[in-house]
């Protein structure tokens, strides 16, 4: 895999990392993998995954692929990956029109932004625990005996446990198990 450093950072290129339509959850998976088997002799790294949901499973995103009004996209929801290194903090959203990595405060101006009165709230995730903990049957996908969207071409991803945790994680309810929930103008302050 061909990958760019940013300063002492070794990330993908967009272009080299797995992906699969709407099946953000995984295409995190194996990006965090990626960046964490990249950099773990690199000092002042933090890497974080990030699920953006509501109890109304209804939450906003702008400029993204699914572009529908003004790159306005609605989704059940999403899941994203925040690099904290050094002075930086960047974004990796792999359904993004923004430039991969994009620096925090420009994903929160152009793509979160504040627009609606709607809850959203963020669970964060450190990305070792992801890697260990993350598993999903793809159940969520069906309807029915039908795929939503076709999936991955790669089998599941399940934990040691083969128990399916994907529910645990789009759960916007507190938890320690699967990663601190915040909302908003929490998410914004423990980033920037």
């Amino acid at each position: 895999m061909s990958s760019e450093p940013i300063t002492d950072l070794v990330i993908p290129k967009k272009s080299d990392c797995v992906y699969t339509p709407c099946f953000c959850e995984e295409n995190i998976w194996h990006l965090a993998k990626s960046i964490m088997e990249s950099n773990k002799n690199t000092p002042d790294f933090n890497c974080y995954v990030i699920f953006l949901s509501n109890s109304k499973k209804c939450v906003h995103l702008w400029k993204q692929k699914a572009l529908q009004n003004d790159g306005l996209t609605f989704w059940d929801y999403h899941v994203f990956l925040i690099i904290q290194h050094k002075s930086q903090t960047l974004v990796f959203d792999m359904d993004t029109v923004l430039p991969f990595p994009v620096p925090f405060s420009d994903y929160v101006k152009e793509a979160v932004r504040n627009d609606f009165t709607d809850k959203r709230y963020f669970r964060i995730v450190d990305a070792e625990k992801f890697l260990l903990l993350f598993s999903s049957d793809r159940g969520h996908m069906l309807e029915g005996e039908h795929w939503m969207s076709p999936p991955p071409p790669y089998p599941p991803i399940l934990n040691e446990e083969k128990t399916n945790t994907f529910e645990d994680f789009i759960s916007m309810d507190s938890s320690d198990d699967y990663g601190e929930v915040l909302d908003l103008e929490e998410f914004k302050s423990r980033f920037s």
